[in-house]
């Protein structure tokens, strides 16, 4: 109806009256969610919806929103507020989440998805189109919602741990796409009925790959996830020596400062070292692991060469062929 079409929207949860959110009028009596404001109404009755245009609220919103429109409230009308509904809020992480589940490009497909979903029927994300610059889709935008999904999802985790009998650590020392050192952490727990859980802890960039760096990477993240370093009874490390050192490794060095600390080198690390000095006194293995390494390049470096294998597979009924580097299992 025309003279409802101006304030009047309804959502998933009922109707909401915009004027209202928008100006949020003060509380002077009554409960504190208010139909049309805080609350939305499911009983779809006119008398509802005209008792609320002559409450005190929405008179209140009224004149305010009259004010600004004639440009008698200057210091509203450039007050830096961005009124966003709840509903494009929630639609958003939704979708980021959606996104970051199964693994996608969020920074490219996060727009593109939202503009799908407009097209299937979700309007309320227009209002995450402030103006023509803010639209809240940008990748600074998308970051910092990533960086509050990732705290909603870690807390009930950290928790867990918290509360854990026993922790131990599991760190690995990696090289990113731009040849920069990371420090991948992973933590085991024990839980009071005996179950053991590994949850990924952090990734952490490194300055350099020397030991003193990653001791302090490893006690910053300790503290910043305030985990109990009382029980912290095992530390597993790939073997390297910068992790073994016997005067300043990695492993010393937490020992000293966590005394009930076990250092225990990974049992996989342990045998591709094996496996790599047995191949290297077998000639027929040393052939065999060239050879690996070559198919591999063979297919990696030509994209019609992987062309044509992804059409072989096509014909052959399998699924995502794929020549993987194999070079790693004897090194």
């Amino acid at each position: 109806m025309p003279q409802f079409k101006n304030w009047l929207y309804l959502t998933q949860h009922g109707m909401f009256c915009r004027i209202c959110r928008q100006h949020k009028p003060p509380i002077k009596k009554g409960p504190l969610k208010r139909a049309f404001i805080e609350v939305g109404i499911l009983v779809f009755r006119k008398d509802y919806i005209e008792r609320h245009i002559s409450s005190e609220p929405h008179q209140y919103s009224v004149k305010h929103q009259v004010s600004l429109a004639s440009g008698y409230s200057v210091m509203q009308a450039f007050e830096p507020t961005v009124i966003m509904e709840h509903e494009a809020i929630i639609g958003g992480f939704k979708c980021l989440y959606w996104l970051v589940k199964n693994e996608i490009a969020h920074h490219t497909n996060y727009p593109k998805l939202l503009s799908l979903a407009q097209l299937l029927g979700c309007d309320y994300f227009e209002k995450l189109k402030v103006d023509q610059r803010n639209n809240y889709q940008s990748h600074r935008i998308v970051d910092e919602m990533l960086e509050i999904l990732a705290e909603i999802v870690e807390s009930p985790i950290l928790e867990e741990i918290r509360s854990s009998q026993a922790i131990s650590l599991e760190v690995d020392e990696t090289t990113d796409v731009s040849v920069n050192r990371q420090l991948d952490l992973h933590v085991r727990h024990l839980d009071k009925e005996g179950y053991v859980f590994n949850h990924f802890l952090d990734l952490v960039t490194l300055e350099d790959g020397k030991a003193d760096s990653v001791v302090a990477a490893i006690k910053s993240v300790l503290q910043k996830k305030d985990l109990p370093v009382d029980r912290l009874y095992g530390l597993g490390t790939d073997g390297a020596a910068v992790m073994t050192g016997r005067l300043n490794g990695v492993a010393k060095q937490l020992t000293d400062s966590f005394p009930k600390l076990v250092s225990v080198a990974c049992a996989a690390h342990r045998l591709a070292l094996a496996c790599k000095d047995a191949s290297n006194a077998v000639r027929y293995m040393a052939n065999f692991r060239n050879h690996l390494q070559e198919l591999h390049l063979f297919f990696r470096n030509s994209a019609k060469r992987s062309a044509t294998l992804s059409a072989a597979a096509t014909t052959l009924g399998l699924n995502d062929l794929k020549v993987k580097v194999c070079f790693h299992l004897f090194s």
